[in-house]
């Protein structure tokens, strides 16, 4: 009898032992496969969500100061080139002590953000902030829409830049990572509405 319990694990005992404890291991790092993918797509969403955000604020602060023209200088502050594409004219800041963009305006459009383009490249899935004659800005990316709708004073939508009281913008995005619970992408459509100060 001391014999038998001496004897320790049979060959066939370890086997099966193993084998539980493979499969056992096979689960645990399956599991921590798909929690170390879905973190990651979480993160991607996170960030997508983060630039959009970013995307319609920058828009805004740009919309909100078009046609500022303290010197009644007379330049148009928009020039709509269509739904997805406006340039934004103000006199923002002046040259005060001869350094450019300090001081207070100076009834030009010549100092940095003072005339830029607001554009969605459907190519770079970008929407952009171009200063006149400068370099393309990208704001905010996966963009996969970007529209804008213009409207006078009576709501009525209208494409002549001087008429334009409010401005709808509508930013649609995309996650370039799928989900890797459900094979879909994560996509967002966000909308902002933007009152313009009333031109004399």
């Amino acid at each position: 009898m001391r014999a038998a319990a001496e004897r320790g694990f049979s060959l066939v005992e370890f086997l099966i032992a193993a084998l539980i404890t493979l499969v056992l291991a096979a689960s645990v790092f399956g599991l921590m496969s798909r929690l170390q993918r879905t973190a990651g797509y979480q993160t991607e969403v996170h960030w997508v969500l983060e630039g959009v955000m970013i995307g319609i604020e920058t828009v805004e602060r740009i919309l909100l100061q078009a046609g500022n023209d303290p010197h009644q200088a007379g330049f148009p502050g928009l020039a709509i080139a269509g739904p997805a594409e406006v340039r934004v004219r103000a006199d923002l800041t002046g040259s005060a002590h001869g350094s450019p963009d300090r001081g207070d305006p100076d009834g030009d459009t010549e100092d940095s953000g003072e005339d830029v383009t607001i554009r969605y490249n459907p190519n770079t899935r970008s929407l952009e902030v171009v200063p006149q004659g400068g370099i393309p800005q990208p704001v905010a990316s996966n963009i996969s829409g970007f529209a804008m709708q213009y409207f006078d004073n009576t709501g009525v939508e209208t494409t002549a830049g001087d008429d334009v009281r409010r401005i709808r913008i509508t930013l649609a995005v995309t996650s370039p990572l799928a989900d890797p619970l459900t094979g879909r992408a994560f996509s967002m459509q966000l909308s902002s509405s933007v009152r313009l100060a009333t031109r004399q």
